[in-house]
C-alpha cells in the first residue's frame, strides 16, 4: 500500500520513478513497472544494475505480525535476506537507501521510544524488522531509516490492506466495527508518510527519523472519529479489549513514538489525529486530488 503511493507521488513530484511488484501485476500512471522478487540476491542486483536508480525508498515487506509468526521462514527470507538483497545492490550502483522500518521494533514498556533506543520486539515480525534495519546499517550503504506505525488511507487496488477502508466498508453497510480500547499507536496517513519519504530521498538525508502521527489514540478512538467524520453511527464502533482476543503472535499494548527530533530536522509536517482523519474523508469524496 505504501509502496503505490509513494511511486505515485513520486512521479506527481518529477522523479522518473520505476516501481516493482512481486505477485500482483500493478499499472501506475507515470511509472515504469517491473516485476521483482527480492528474495533472488542475482535478480535483484540486475535490476539495479538495469535502473541505475539514484534513491531506492524500500517499502517491501511481509507485515502482519500474525502471519510473520506462522510463517517464521517467508518472513526471514522477505524482510531480511531481501533487504540485505536490496541495500548490496543499491550500493553497488551508488543509490542511496530509505528503508522502512516499524514501531514493532520495540516492546512499548518505555515510551516515548527516541530514534537511539534499544530494540526490544516482542514477536518474529519485529525481529525480523529488527535485524533488517541492522543488514542496512551494516552494509555501509548511504541510508536513512524511517520508523512508523499504522499507515492508513484508501487503497489503490483491492487486495491490499488498509485499516481505514475496512472501518468505512463495515460502516456503509451498517454493520459493526470492533476495534481495541486499551491498543495505543500513532496512524499516519499513507500519502503524508510518502511525502516524508520523498523529502528524505530528495535530501539524501541519513540516520534514524519516527515519522508517525505526533498525537496518540487507540484503535477504538481512531475508528470513532473516522465514523464521525464520515456521518456515520458511532455506536457500530464497538469496543474491545486485547485480552479477549487469541492472537499468534504478542502485540505491545503502547508503542509511542518520540518525534521531536524529526519533526525539527524536516520540512514536511506529520498529521494529526483528527486532521488526518478529515483529510481521508475529502480524498475518498473526491474532494481532493487523489495521488
Amino acid at each position: 500500500m505504501l509502496g503505490s503511493y509513494v511511486a505515485s507521488q513520486a512521479v506527481g513530484q518529477g522523479w522518473n520513478t520505476w516501481a516493482t511488484y512481486t505477485t500482483h501485476k500493478v499499472e501506475l500512471r507515470g511509472c515504469q513497472i517491473i516485476q521483482a522478487d527480492i528474495r533472488d540476491e542475482g535478480e535483484t542486483a540486475k535490476i539495479l544494475e538495469h535502473v541505475k536508480p539514484d534513491v531506492v525508498i524500500h517499502t517491501s515487506a511481509l507485515v502482519r505480525p500474525d502471519i510473520c509468526e506462522s510463517r517464521r521462514e517467508d518472513a526471514f527470507a522477505i524482510n531480511v535476506l531481501g533487504t540485505y538483497n536490496v541495500v548490496k545492490a543499491a550500493k553497488a550502483v551508488g543509490a542511496h537507501v530509505v528503508h522502512v522500518s516499524t514501531d514493532t521494533i520495540f516492546s512499548g514498556e518505555d515510551n516515548p521510544i527516541a530514534e537511539d533506543a534499544c530494540p526490544s520486539p516482542v514477536n518474529y515480525y519485529g525481529v525480523t524488522k529488527t535485524a533488517a534495519e541492522a543488514a542496512v546499517l551494516a552494509n555501509g550503504v548511504d541510508n536513512a531509516i524511517v520508523r512508523t506505525s499504522i499507515i492508513y488511507g484508501p487503497r489503490m487496488f483491492p487486495w491490499l490492506d488498509s485499516f481505514t477502508d475496512k472501518i468505512v466498508e463495515a460502516l456503509r453497510l451498517g454493520r459493526a466495527f470492533q476495534a481495541f480500547v486499551d491498543q495505543f499507536r500513532q496512524p499516519i496517513p499513507a500519502w503524508n508518510l510518502a511525502d516524508v519519504l520523498l523529502e528524505i530521498a530528495d535530501r539524501r538525508l541519513s540516520g534514524i527519523y519516527h515519522v508517525v502521527s505526533p498525537e496518540v489514540s487507540s484503535r477504538f478512538q481512531f475508528a470513532r472519529k473516522v465514523a464521525e467524520v464520515f456521518g456515520f453511527d458511532p455506536g457500530l464502533i464497538k469496543s474491545l479489549y486485547m485480552d479477549e482476543v487469541e492472537m499468534t503472535a504478542r502485540r505491545p499494548k503502547a508503542l509511542i513514538l518520540d518525534t521531536v527530533r524529526t519533526q525539527r530536522l524536516l520540512s514536511t509536517r506529520m498529521l494529526g489525529f483528527e486532521e488526518g482523519i478529515h483529510e481521508l474523508y475529502l480524498r475518498m469524496h473526491d474532494k481532493q486530488p487523489t495521488p
